[in-house]
């Protein structure tokens, strides 16, 4: 039996009061001492001056695995820089491999990747694959954040099952849309881990009327899975919704926070999930 926390944030590039938001962000992580951290928007300064995760995984004793994406002239201290805004991945587990897959794309919104980390936890193999899914909006947003999924979850099948598959990140839909409805049903029948922990979903990000979305999520791909795998605890946390005193908060997204517990299958081997 093994047992291990996951937890994920959209971390904002380089936006917002980025240096204040950075040491809410380090002491956070550190409070909640996840074994695993998955960033989306992890901002990496071309100059070297700023680097999202290489700061938090100084400020953690993490080891950082970074897949940059999405380079351009962002805004950093009232200067225009080169940057990547893209995945990255803190563990203190062992890390076996770790890949950037490149997915579909269109003229609104290219240069999305998914990072594909493997990781081993005592006998224990776990996958995680850290998304950032397209934020074009309506049918044809839907459409493209559905191809997107298609080509992580492909990508997985053809890895093959480990102890635990799962899935993370901001998917920038809840899972009631037409872009992610279709991975809950057959062939995959992909499970929600605060579904699996009886705990209700909260919103992760406010838009701009101030209506709140549940656009992050944690999510099993059970027919990867060989071990017998438990949710023991899921929360929102880092909350977007909180700030503190001088009105900031560690990104404009929550942070969500998965405890799991593995131990030896009973029965034969689960089918893969692909089709």
């Amino acid at each position: 039996m093994a047992s291990f926390s996951l937890l994920t944030i959209n971390s904002w590039k380089c936006d917002g009061a980025y240096a204040q938001r950075m040491r809410l962000l380090a002491q956070g992580l550190i409070d909640l001492a996840p074994d695993v951290v998955a960033l989306q928007e992890a901002f990496t300064a071309g100059d070297g001056s700023a680097d999202t995760a290489a700061r938090l995984a100084a400020a953690t004793g993490l080891r950082a695995l970074q897949a940059p994406a999405r380079p351009r002239l962002r805004w950093l201290d009232g200067r225009e820089v080169p940057s990547f805004s893209g995945q990255a991945v803190l563990t203190r587990l062992a890390v076996q491999h770790a890949q950037s897959l490149t997915l579909p794309s269109s003229d609104a919104d290219g240069g999305r990747v998914a990072q594909v980390v493997q990781l081993q936890l005592g006998g224990y193999s776990v996958t995680v694959a850290n998304v950032h899914l397209s934020h074009v909006g309506g049918a044809c947003g839907d459409a493209l954040r559905q191809r997107q999924l298609r080509s992580v979850l492909d990508h997985l099948d053809q890895i093959g099952p480990r102890s635990l598959t799962v899935v993370c990140g901001d998917f920038n839909a809840p899972l009631s849309s037409p872009a992610l409805s279709a991975f809950m049903g057959a062939p995959w029948h992909l499970q929600d881990s605060f579904a699996l922990a009886a705990q209700p979903r909260e919103p992760t990000h406010v838009d701009g009327s101030g209506h709140g979305q549940v656009l992050d999520h944690v999510l099993v791909v059970p027919g990867l899975c060989l071990a017998r795998v438990e949710v023991t605890s899921a929360a929102t946390v880092l909350r977007a919704d909180r700030p503190d005193g001088r009105g900031i908060a560690p990104s404009d997204h929550s942070a969500l926070q998965v405890g799991w517990r593995l131990s030896p299958a009973a029965g034969p081997r689960p089918e893969t999930g692909g089709p």
